[in-house]
């Protein structure tokens, strides 16, 4: 059980890190929004993608910080509890040595207790968080079956280099999936009858394709079961299939030309759709528009967004500069939220302080 420690570890700090990245992310997106950039979504998405790439790279990117820290900087402290205990001995913090180094030592101490099996509530949580860790991984294989059969059940109607345009009588939307080496858009059979339909959803879907926004959304789906009690995740989840979305339709009205009535007016022919013969998947792929209530709110919101116009000022320096402030934050945050590695001079001296503070114990006794 002790060699399950440093993986228990692992996850705590990466949802710690999730958190303060978020706050960090909300406040850049913040600015963003009440600047003369709200309207640049494509600036928005880029942003939103950075931080989770941080995110997601954070373990190895602290590492790289606290390694270079110790070389180059070996006296100062880079974890919180390295800055609690410098502090400490430097007077900041008044309170009994013995008490301050339980403290310190808590989260050590609960995970010892844990795996010790001596704290059934604890034990009792992570069998939960487990149980539902292996339910929505069955969940997740059987979208993914959904999903293939659904394209195995199409023909090919159209085909690129790296793209095959499907015709389906099973689905209501039309989506774009991947495969191992293949992508996929499938779109219903009944479009053949209305091309300015089709031009409209092909060039939404290819869109979707061009910027990665596939990939981006089966990246979410497989994290899920990792991280799904977060419930950071779940906001950024939704929150990025907003922008997305919102990006790609600013995206394929400049590239077409077309008026923002006509592609209204698609969205809205496919909002009203009857229910297909096989409900509609929701996950594993990037569709025209969602349906349920949230899809109809989602639209509403796309609908209205179709007015604004991006910003001609550009973007850019805004978002280099944003994305290098939330690098260096996440890594900062990484970094500090570490358990801490071999034994300093303050954890000496600290340890020295309680030795003392136990002999005086004694002697009292």
């Amino acid at each position: 059980m002790t060699a399950m420690k440093p993986v228990l570890d692992l996850v705590i700090d990466a949802n710690v890190v999730l958190v303060l990245a978020f706050c960090l992310w909300w406040v850049a997106q913040t600015a963003v929004v009440r600047s003369k950039l709200k309207t640049d979504y494509s600036l928005q998405l880029r942003l939103l993608r950075s931080v989770l790439v941080f995110v997601i790279a954070s373990p190895l990117l602290a590492h790289a910080a606290v390694l270079s820290g110790q070389f180059f900087w070996p006296e100062v402290p880079v974890t919180v509890s390295d800055l609690a205990v410098a502090a400490y001995l430097n007077g900041d913090i008044v309170m009994p040595a013995l008490q301050f180094e339980q403290l310190l030592n808590s989260r050590s101490q609960t995970t010892d207790a844990f795996f010790a099996g001596k704290l059934p509530w604890a034990t009792a949580i992570v069998i939960a968080v487990l149980a539902g860790s292996v339910l929505l991984l069955c969940k997740t294989l059987m979208t993914l079956l959904r999903i293939e059969r659904i394209v195995a059940e199409s023909y090919i109607w159209r085909r690129t280099d790296k793209v095959d345009i499907r015709l389906s009588d099973t689905i209501s939307v039309p989506f774009a999936t991947r495969g191992l080496f293949r992508r996929h858009v499938v779109i219903p059979s009944f479009l053949l009858t209305s091309p300015s339909d089709m031009k409209i959803v092909l060039a939404h879907e290819f869109e979707h394709l061009r910027q990665g926004d596939v990939e981006w959304e089966l990246a979410f789906e497989f994290l899920r079961p990792v991280l799904y009690f977060n419930p950071v995740f779940h906001f950024w989840k939704q929150k990025f299939g907003r922008v997305r979305e919102l990006n790609c339709d600013q995206s394929v009205l400049e590239r077409l030309g077309i008026s923002a009535g006509d592609y209204a007016r698609c969205l809205l022919q496919f909002c009203g759709q009857r229910p297909s013969k096989r409900p509609d998947v929701s996950t594993f792929n990037v569709a025209f528009l969602r349906t349920g209530s949230k899809g109809r709110i989602a639209l509403e919101r796309r609908i209205l967004a179709l007015s604004e116009t991006r910003c001609s000022a550009s973007g850019e320096p805004v978002f280099l500069l944003l994305a290098g402030l939330l690098a260096a934050g996440v890594i900062l945050s990484a970094a500090t939220v570490r358990t801490p590695g071999d034994w300093s001079q303050d954890r000496l001296t600290l340890s020295t302080v309680v030795n003392l503070e136990r002999l005086e114990a004694i002697n009292r006794r």
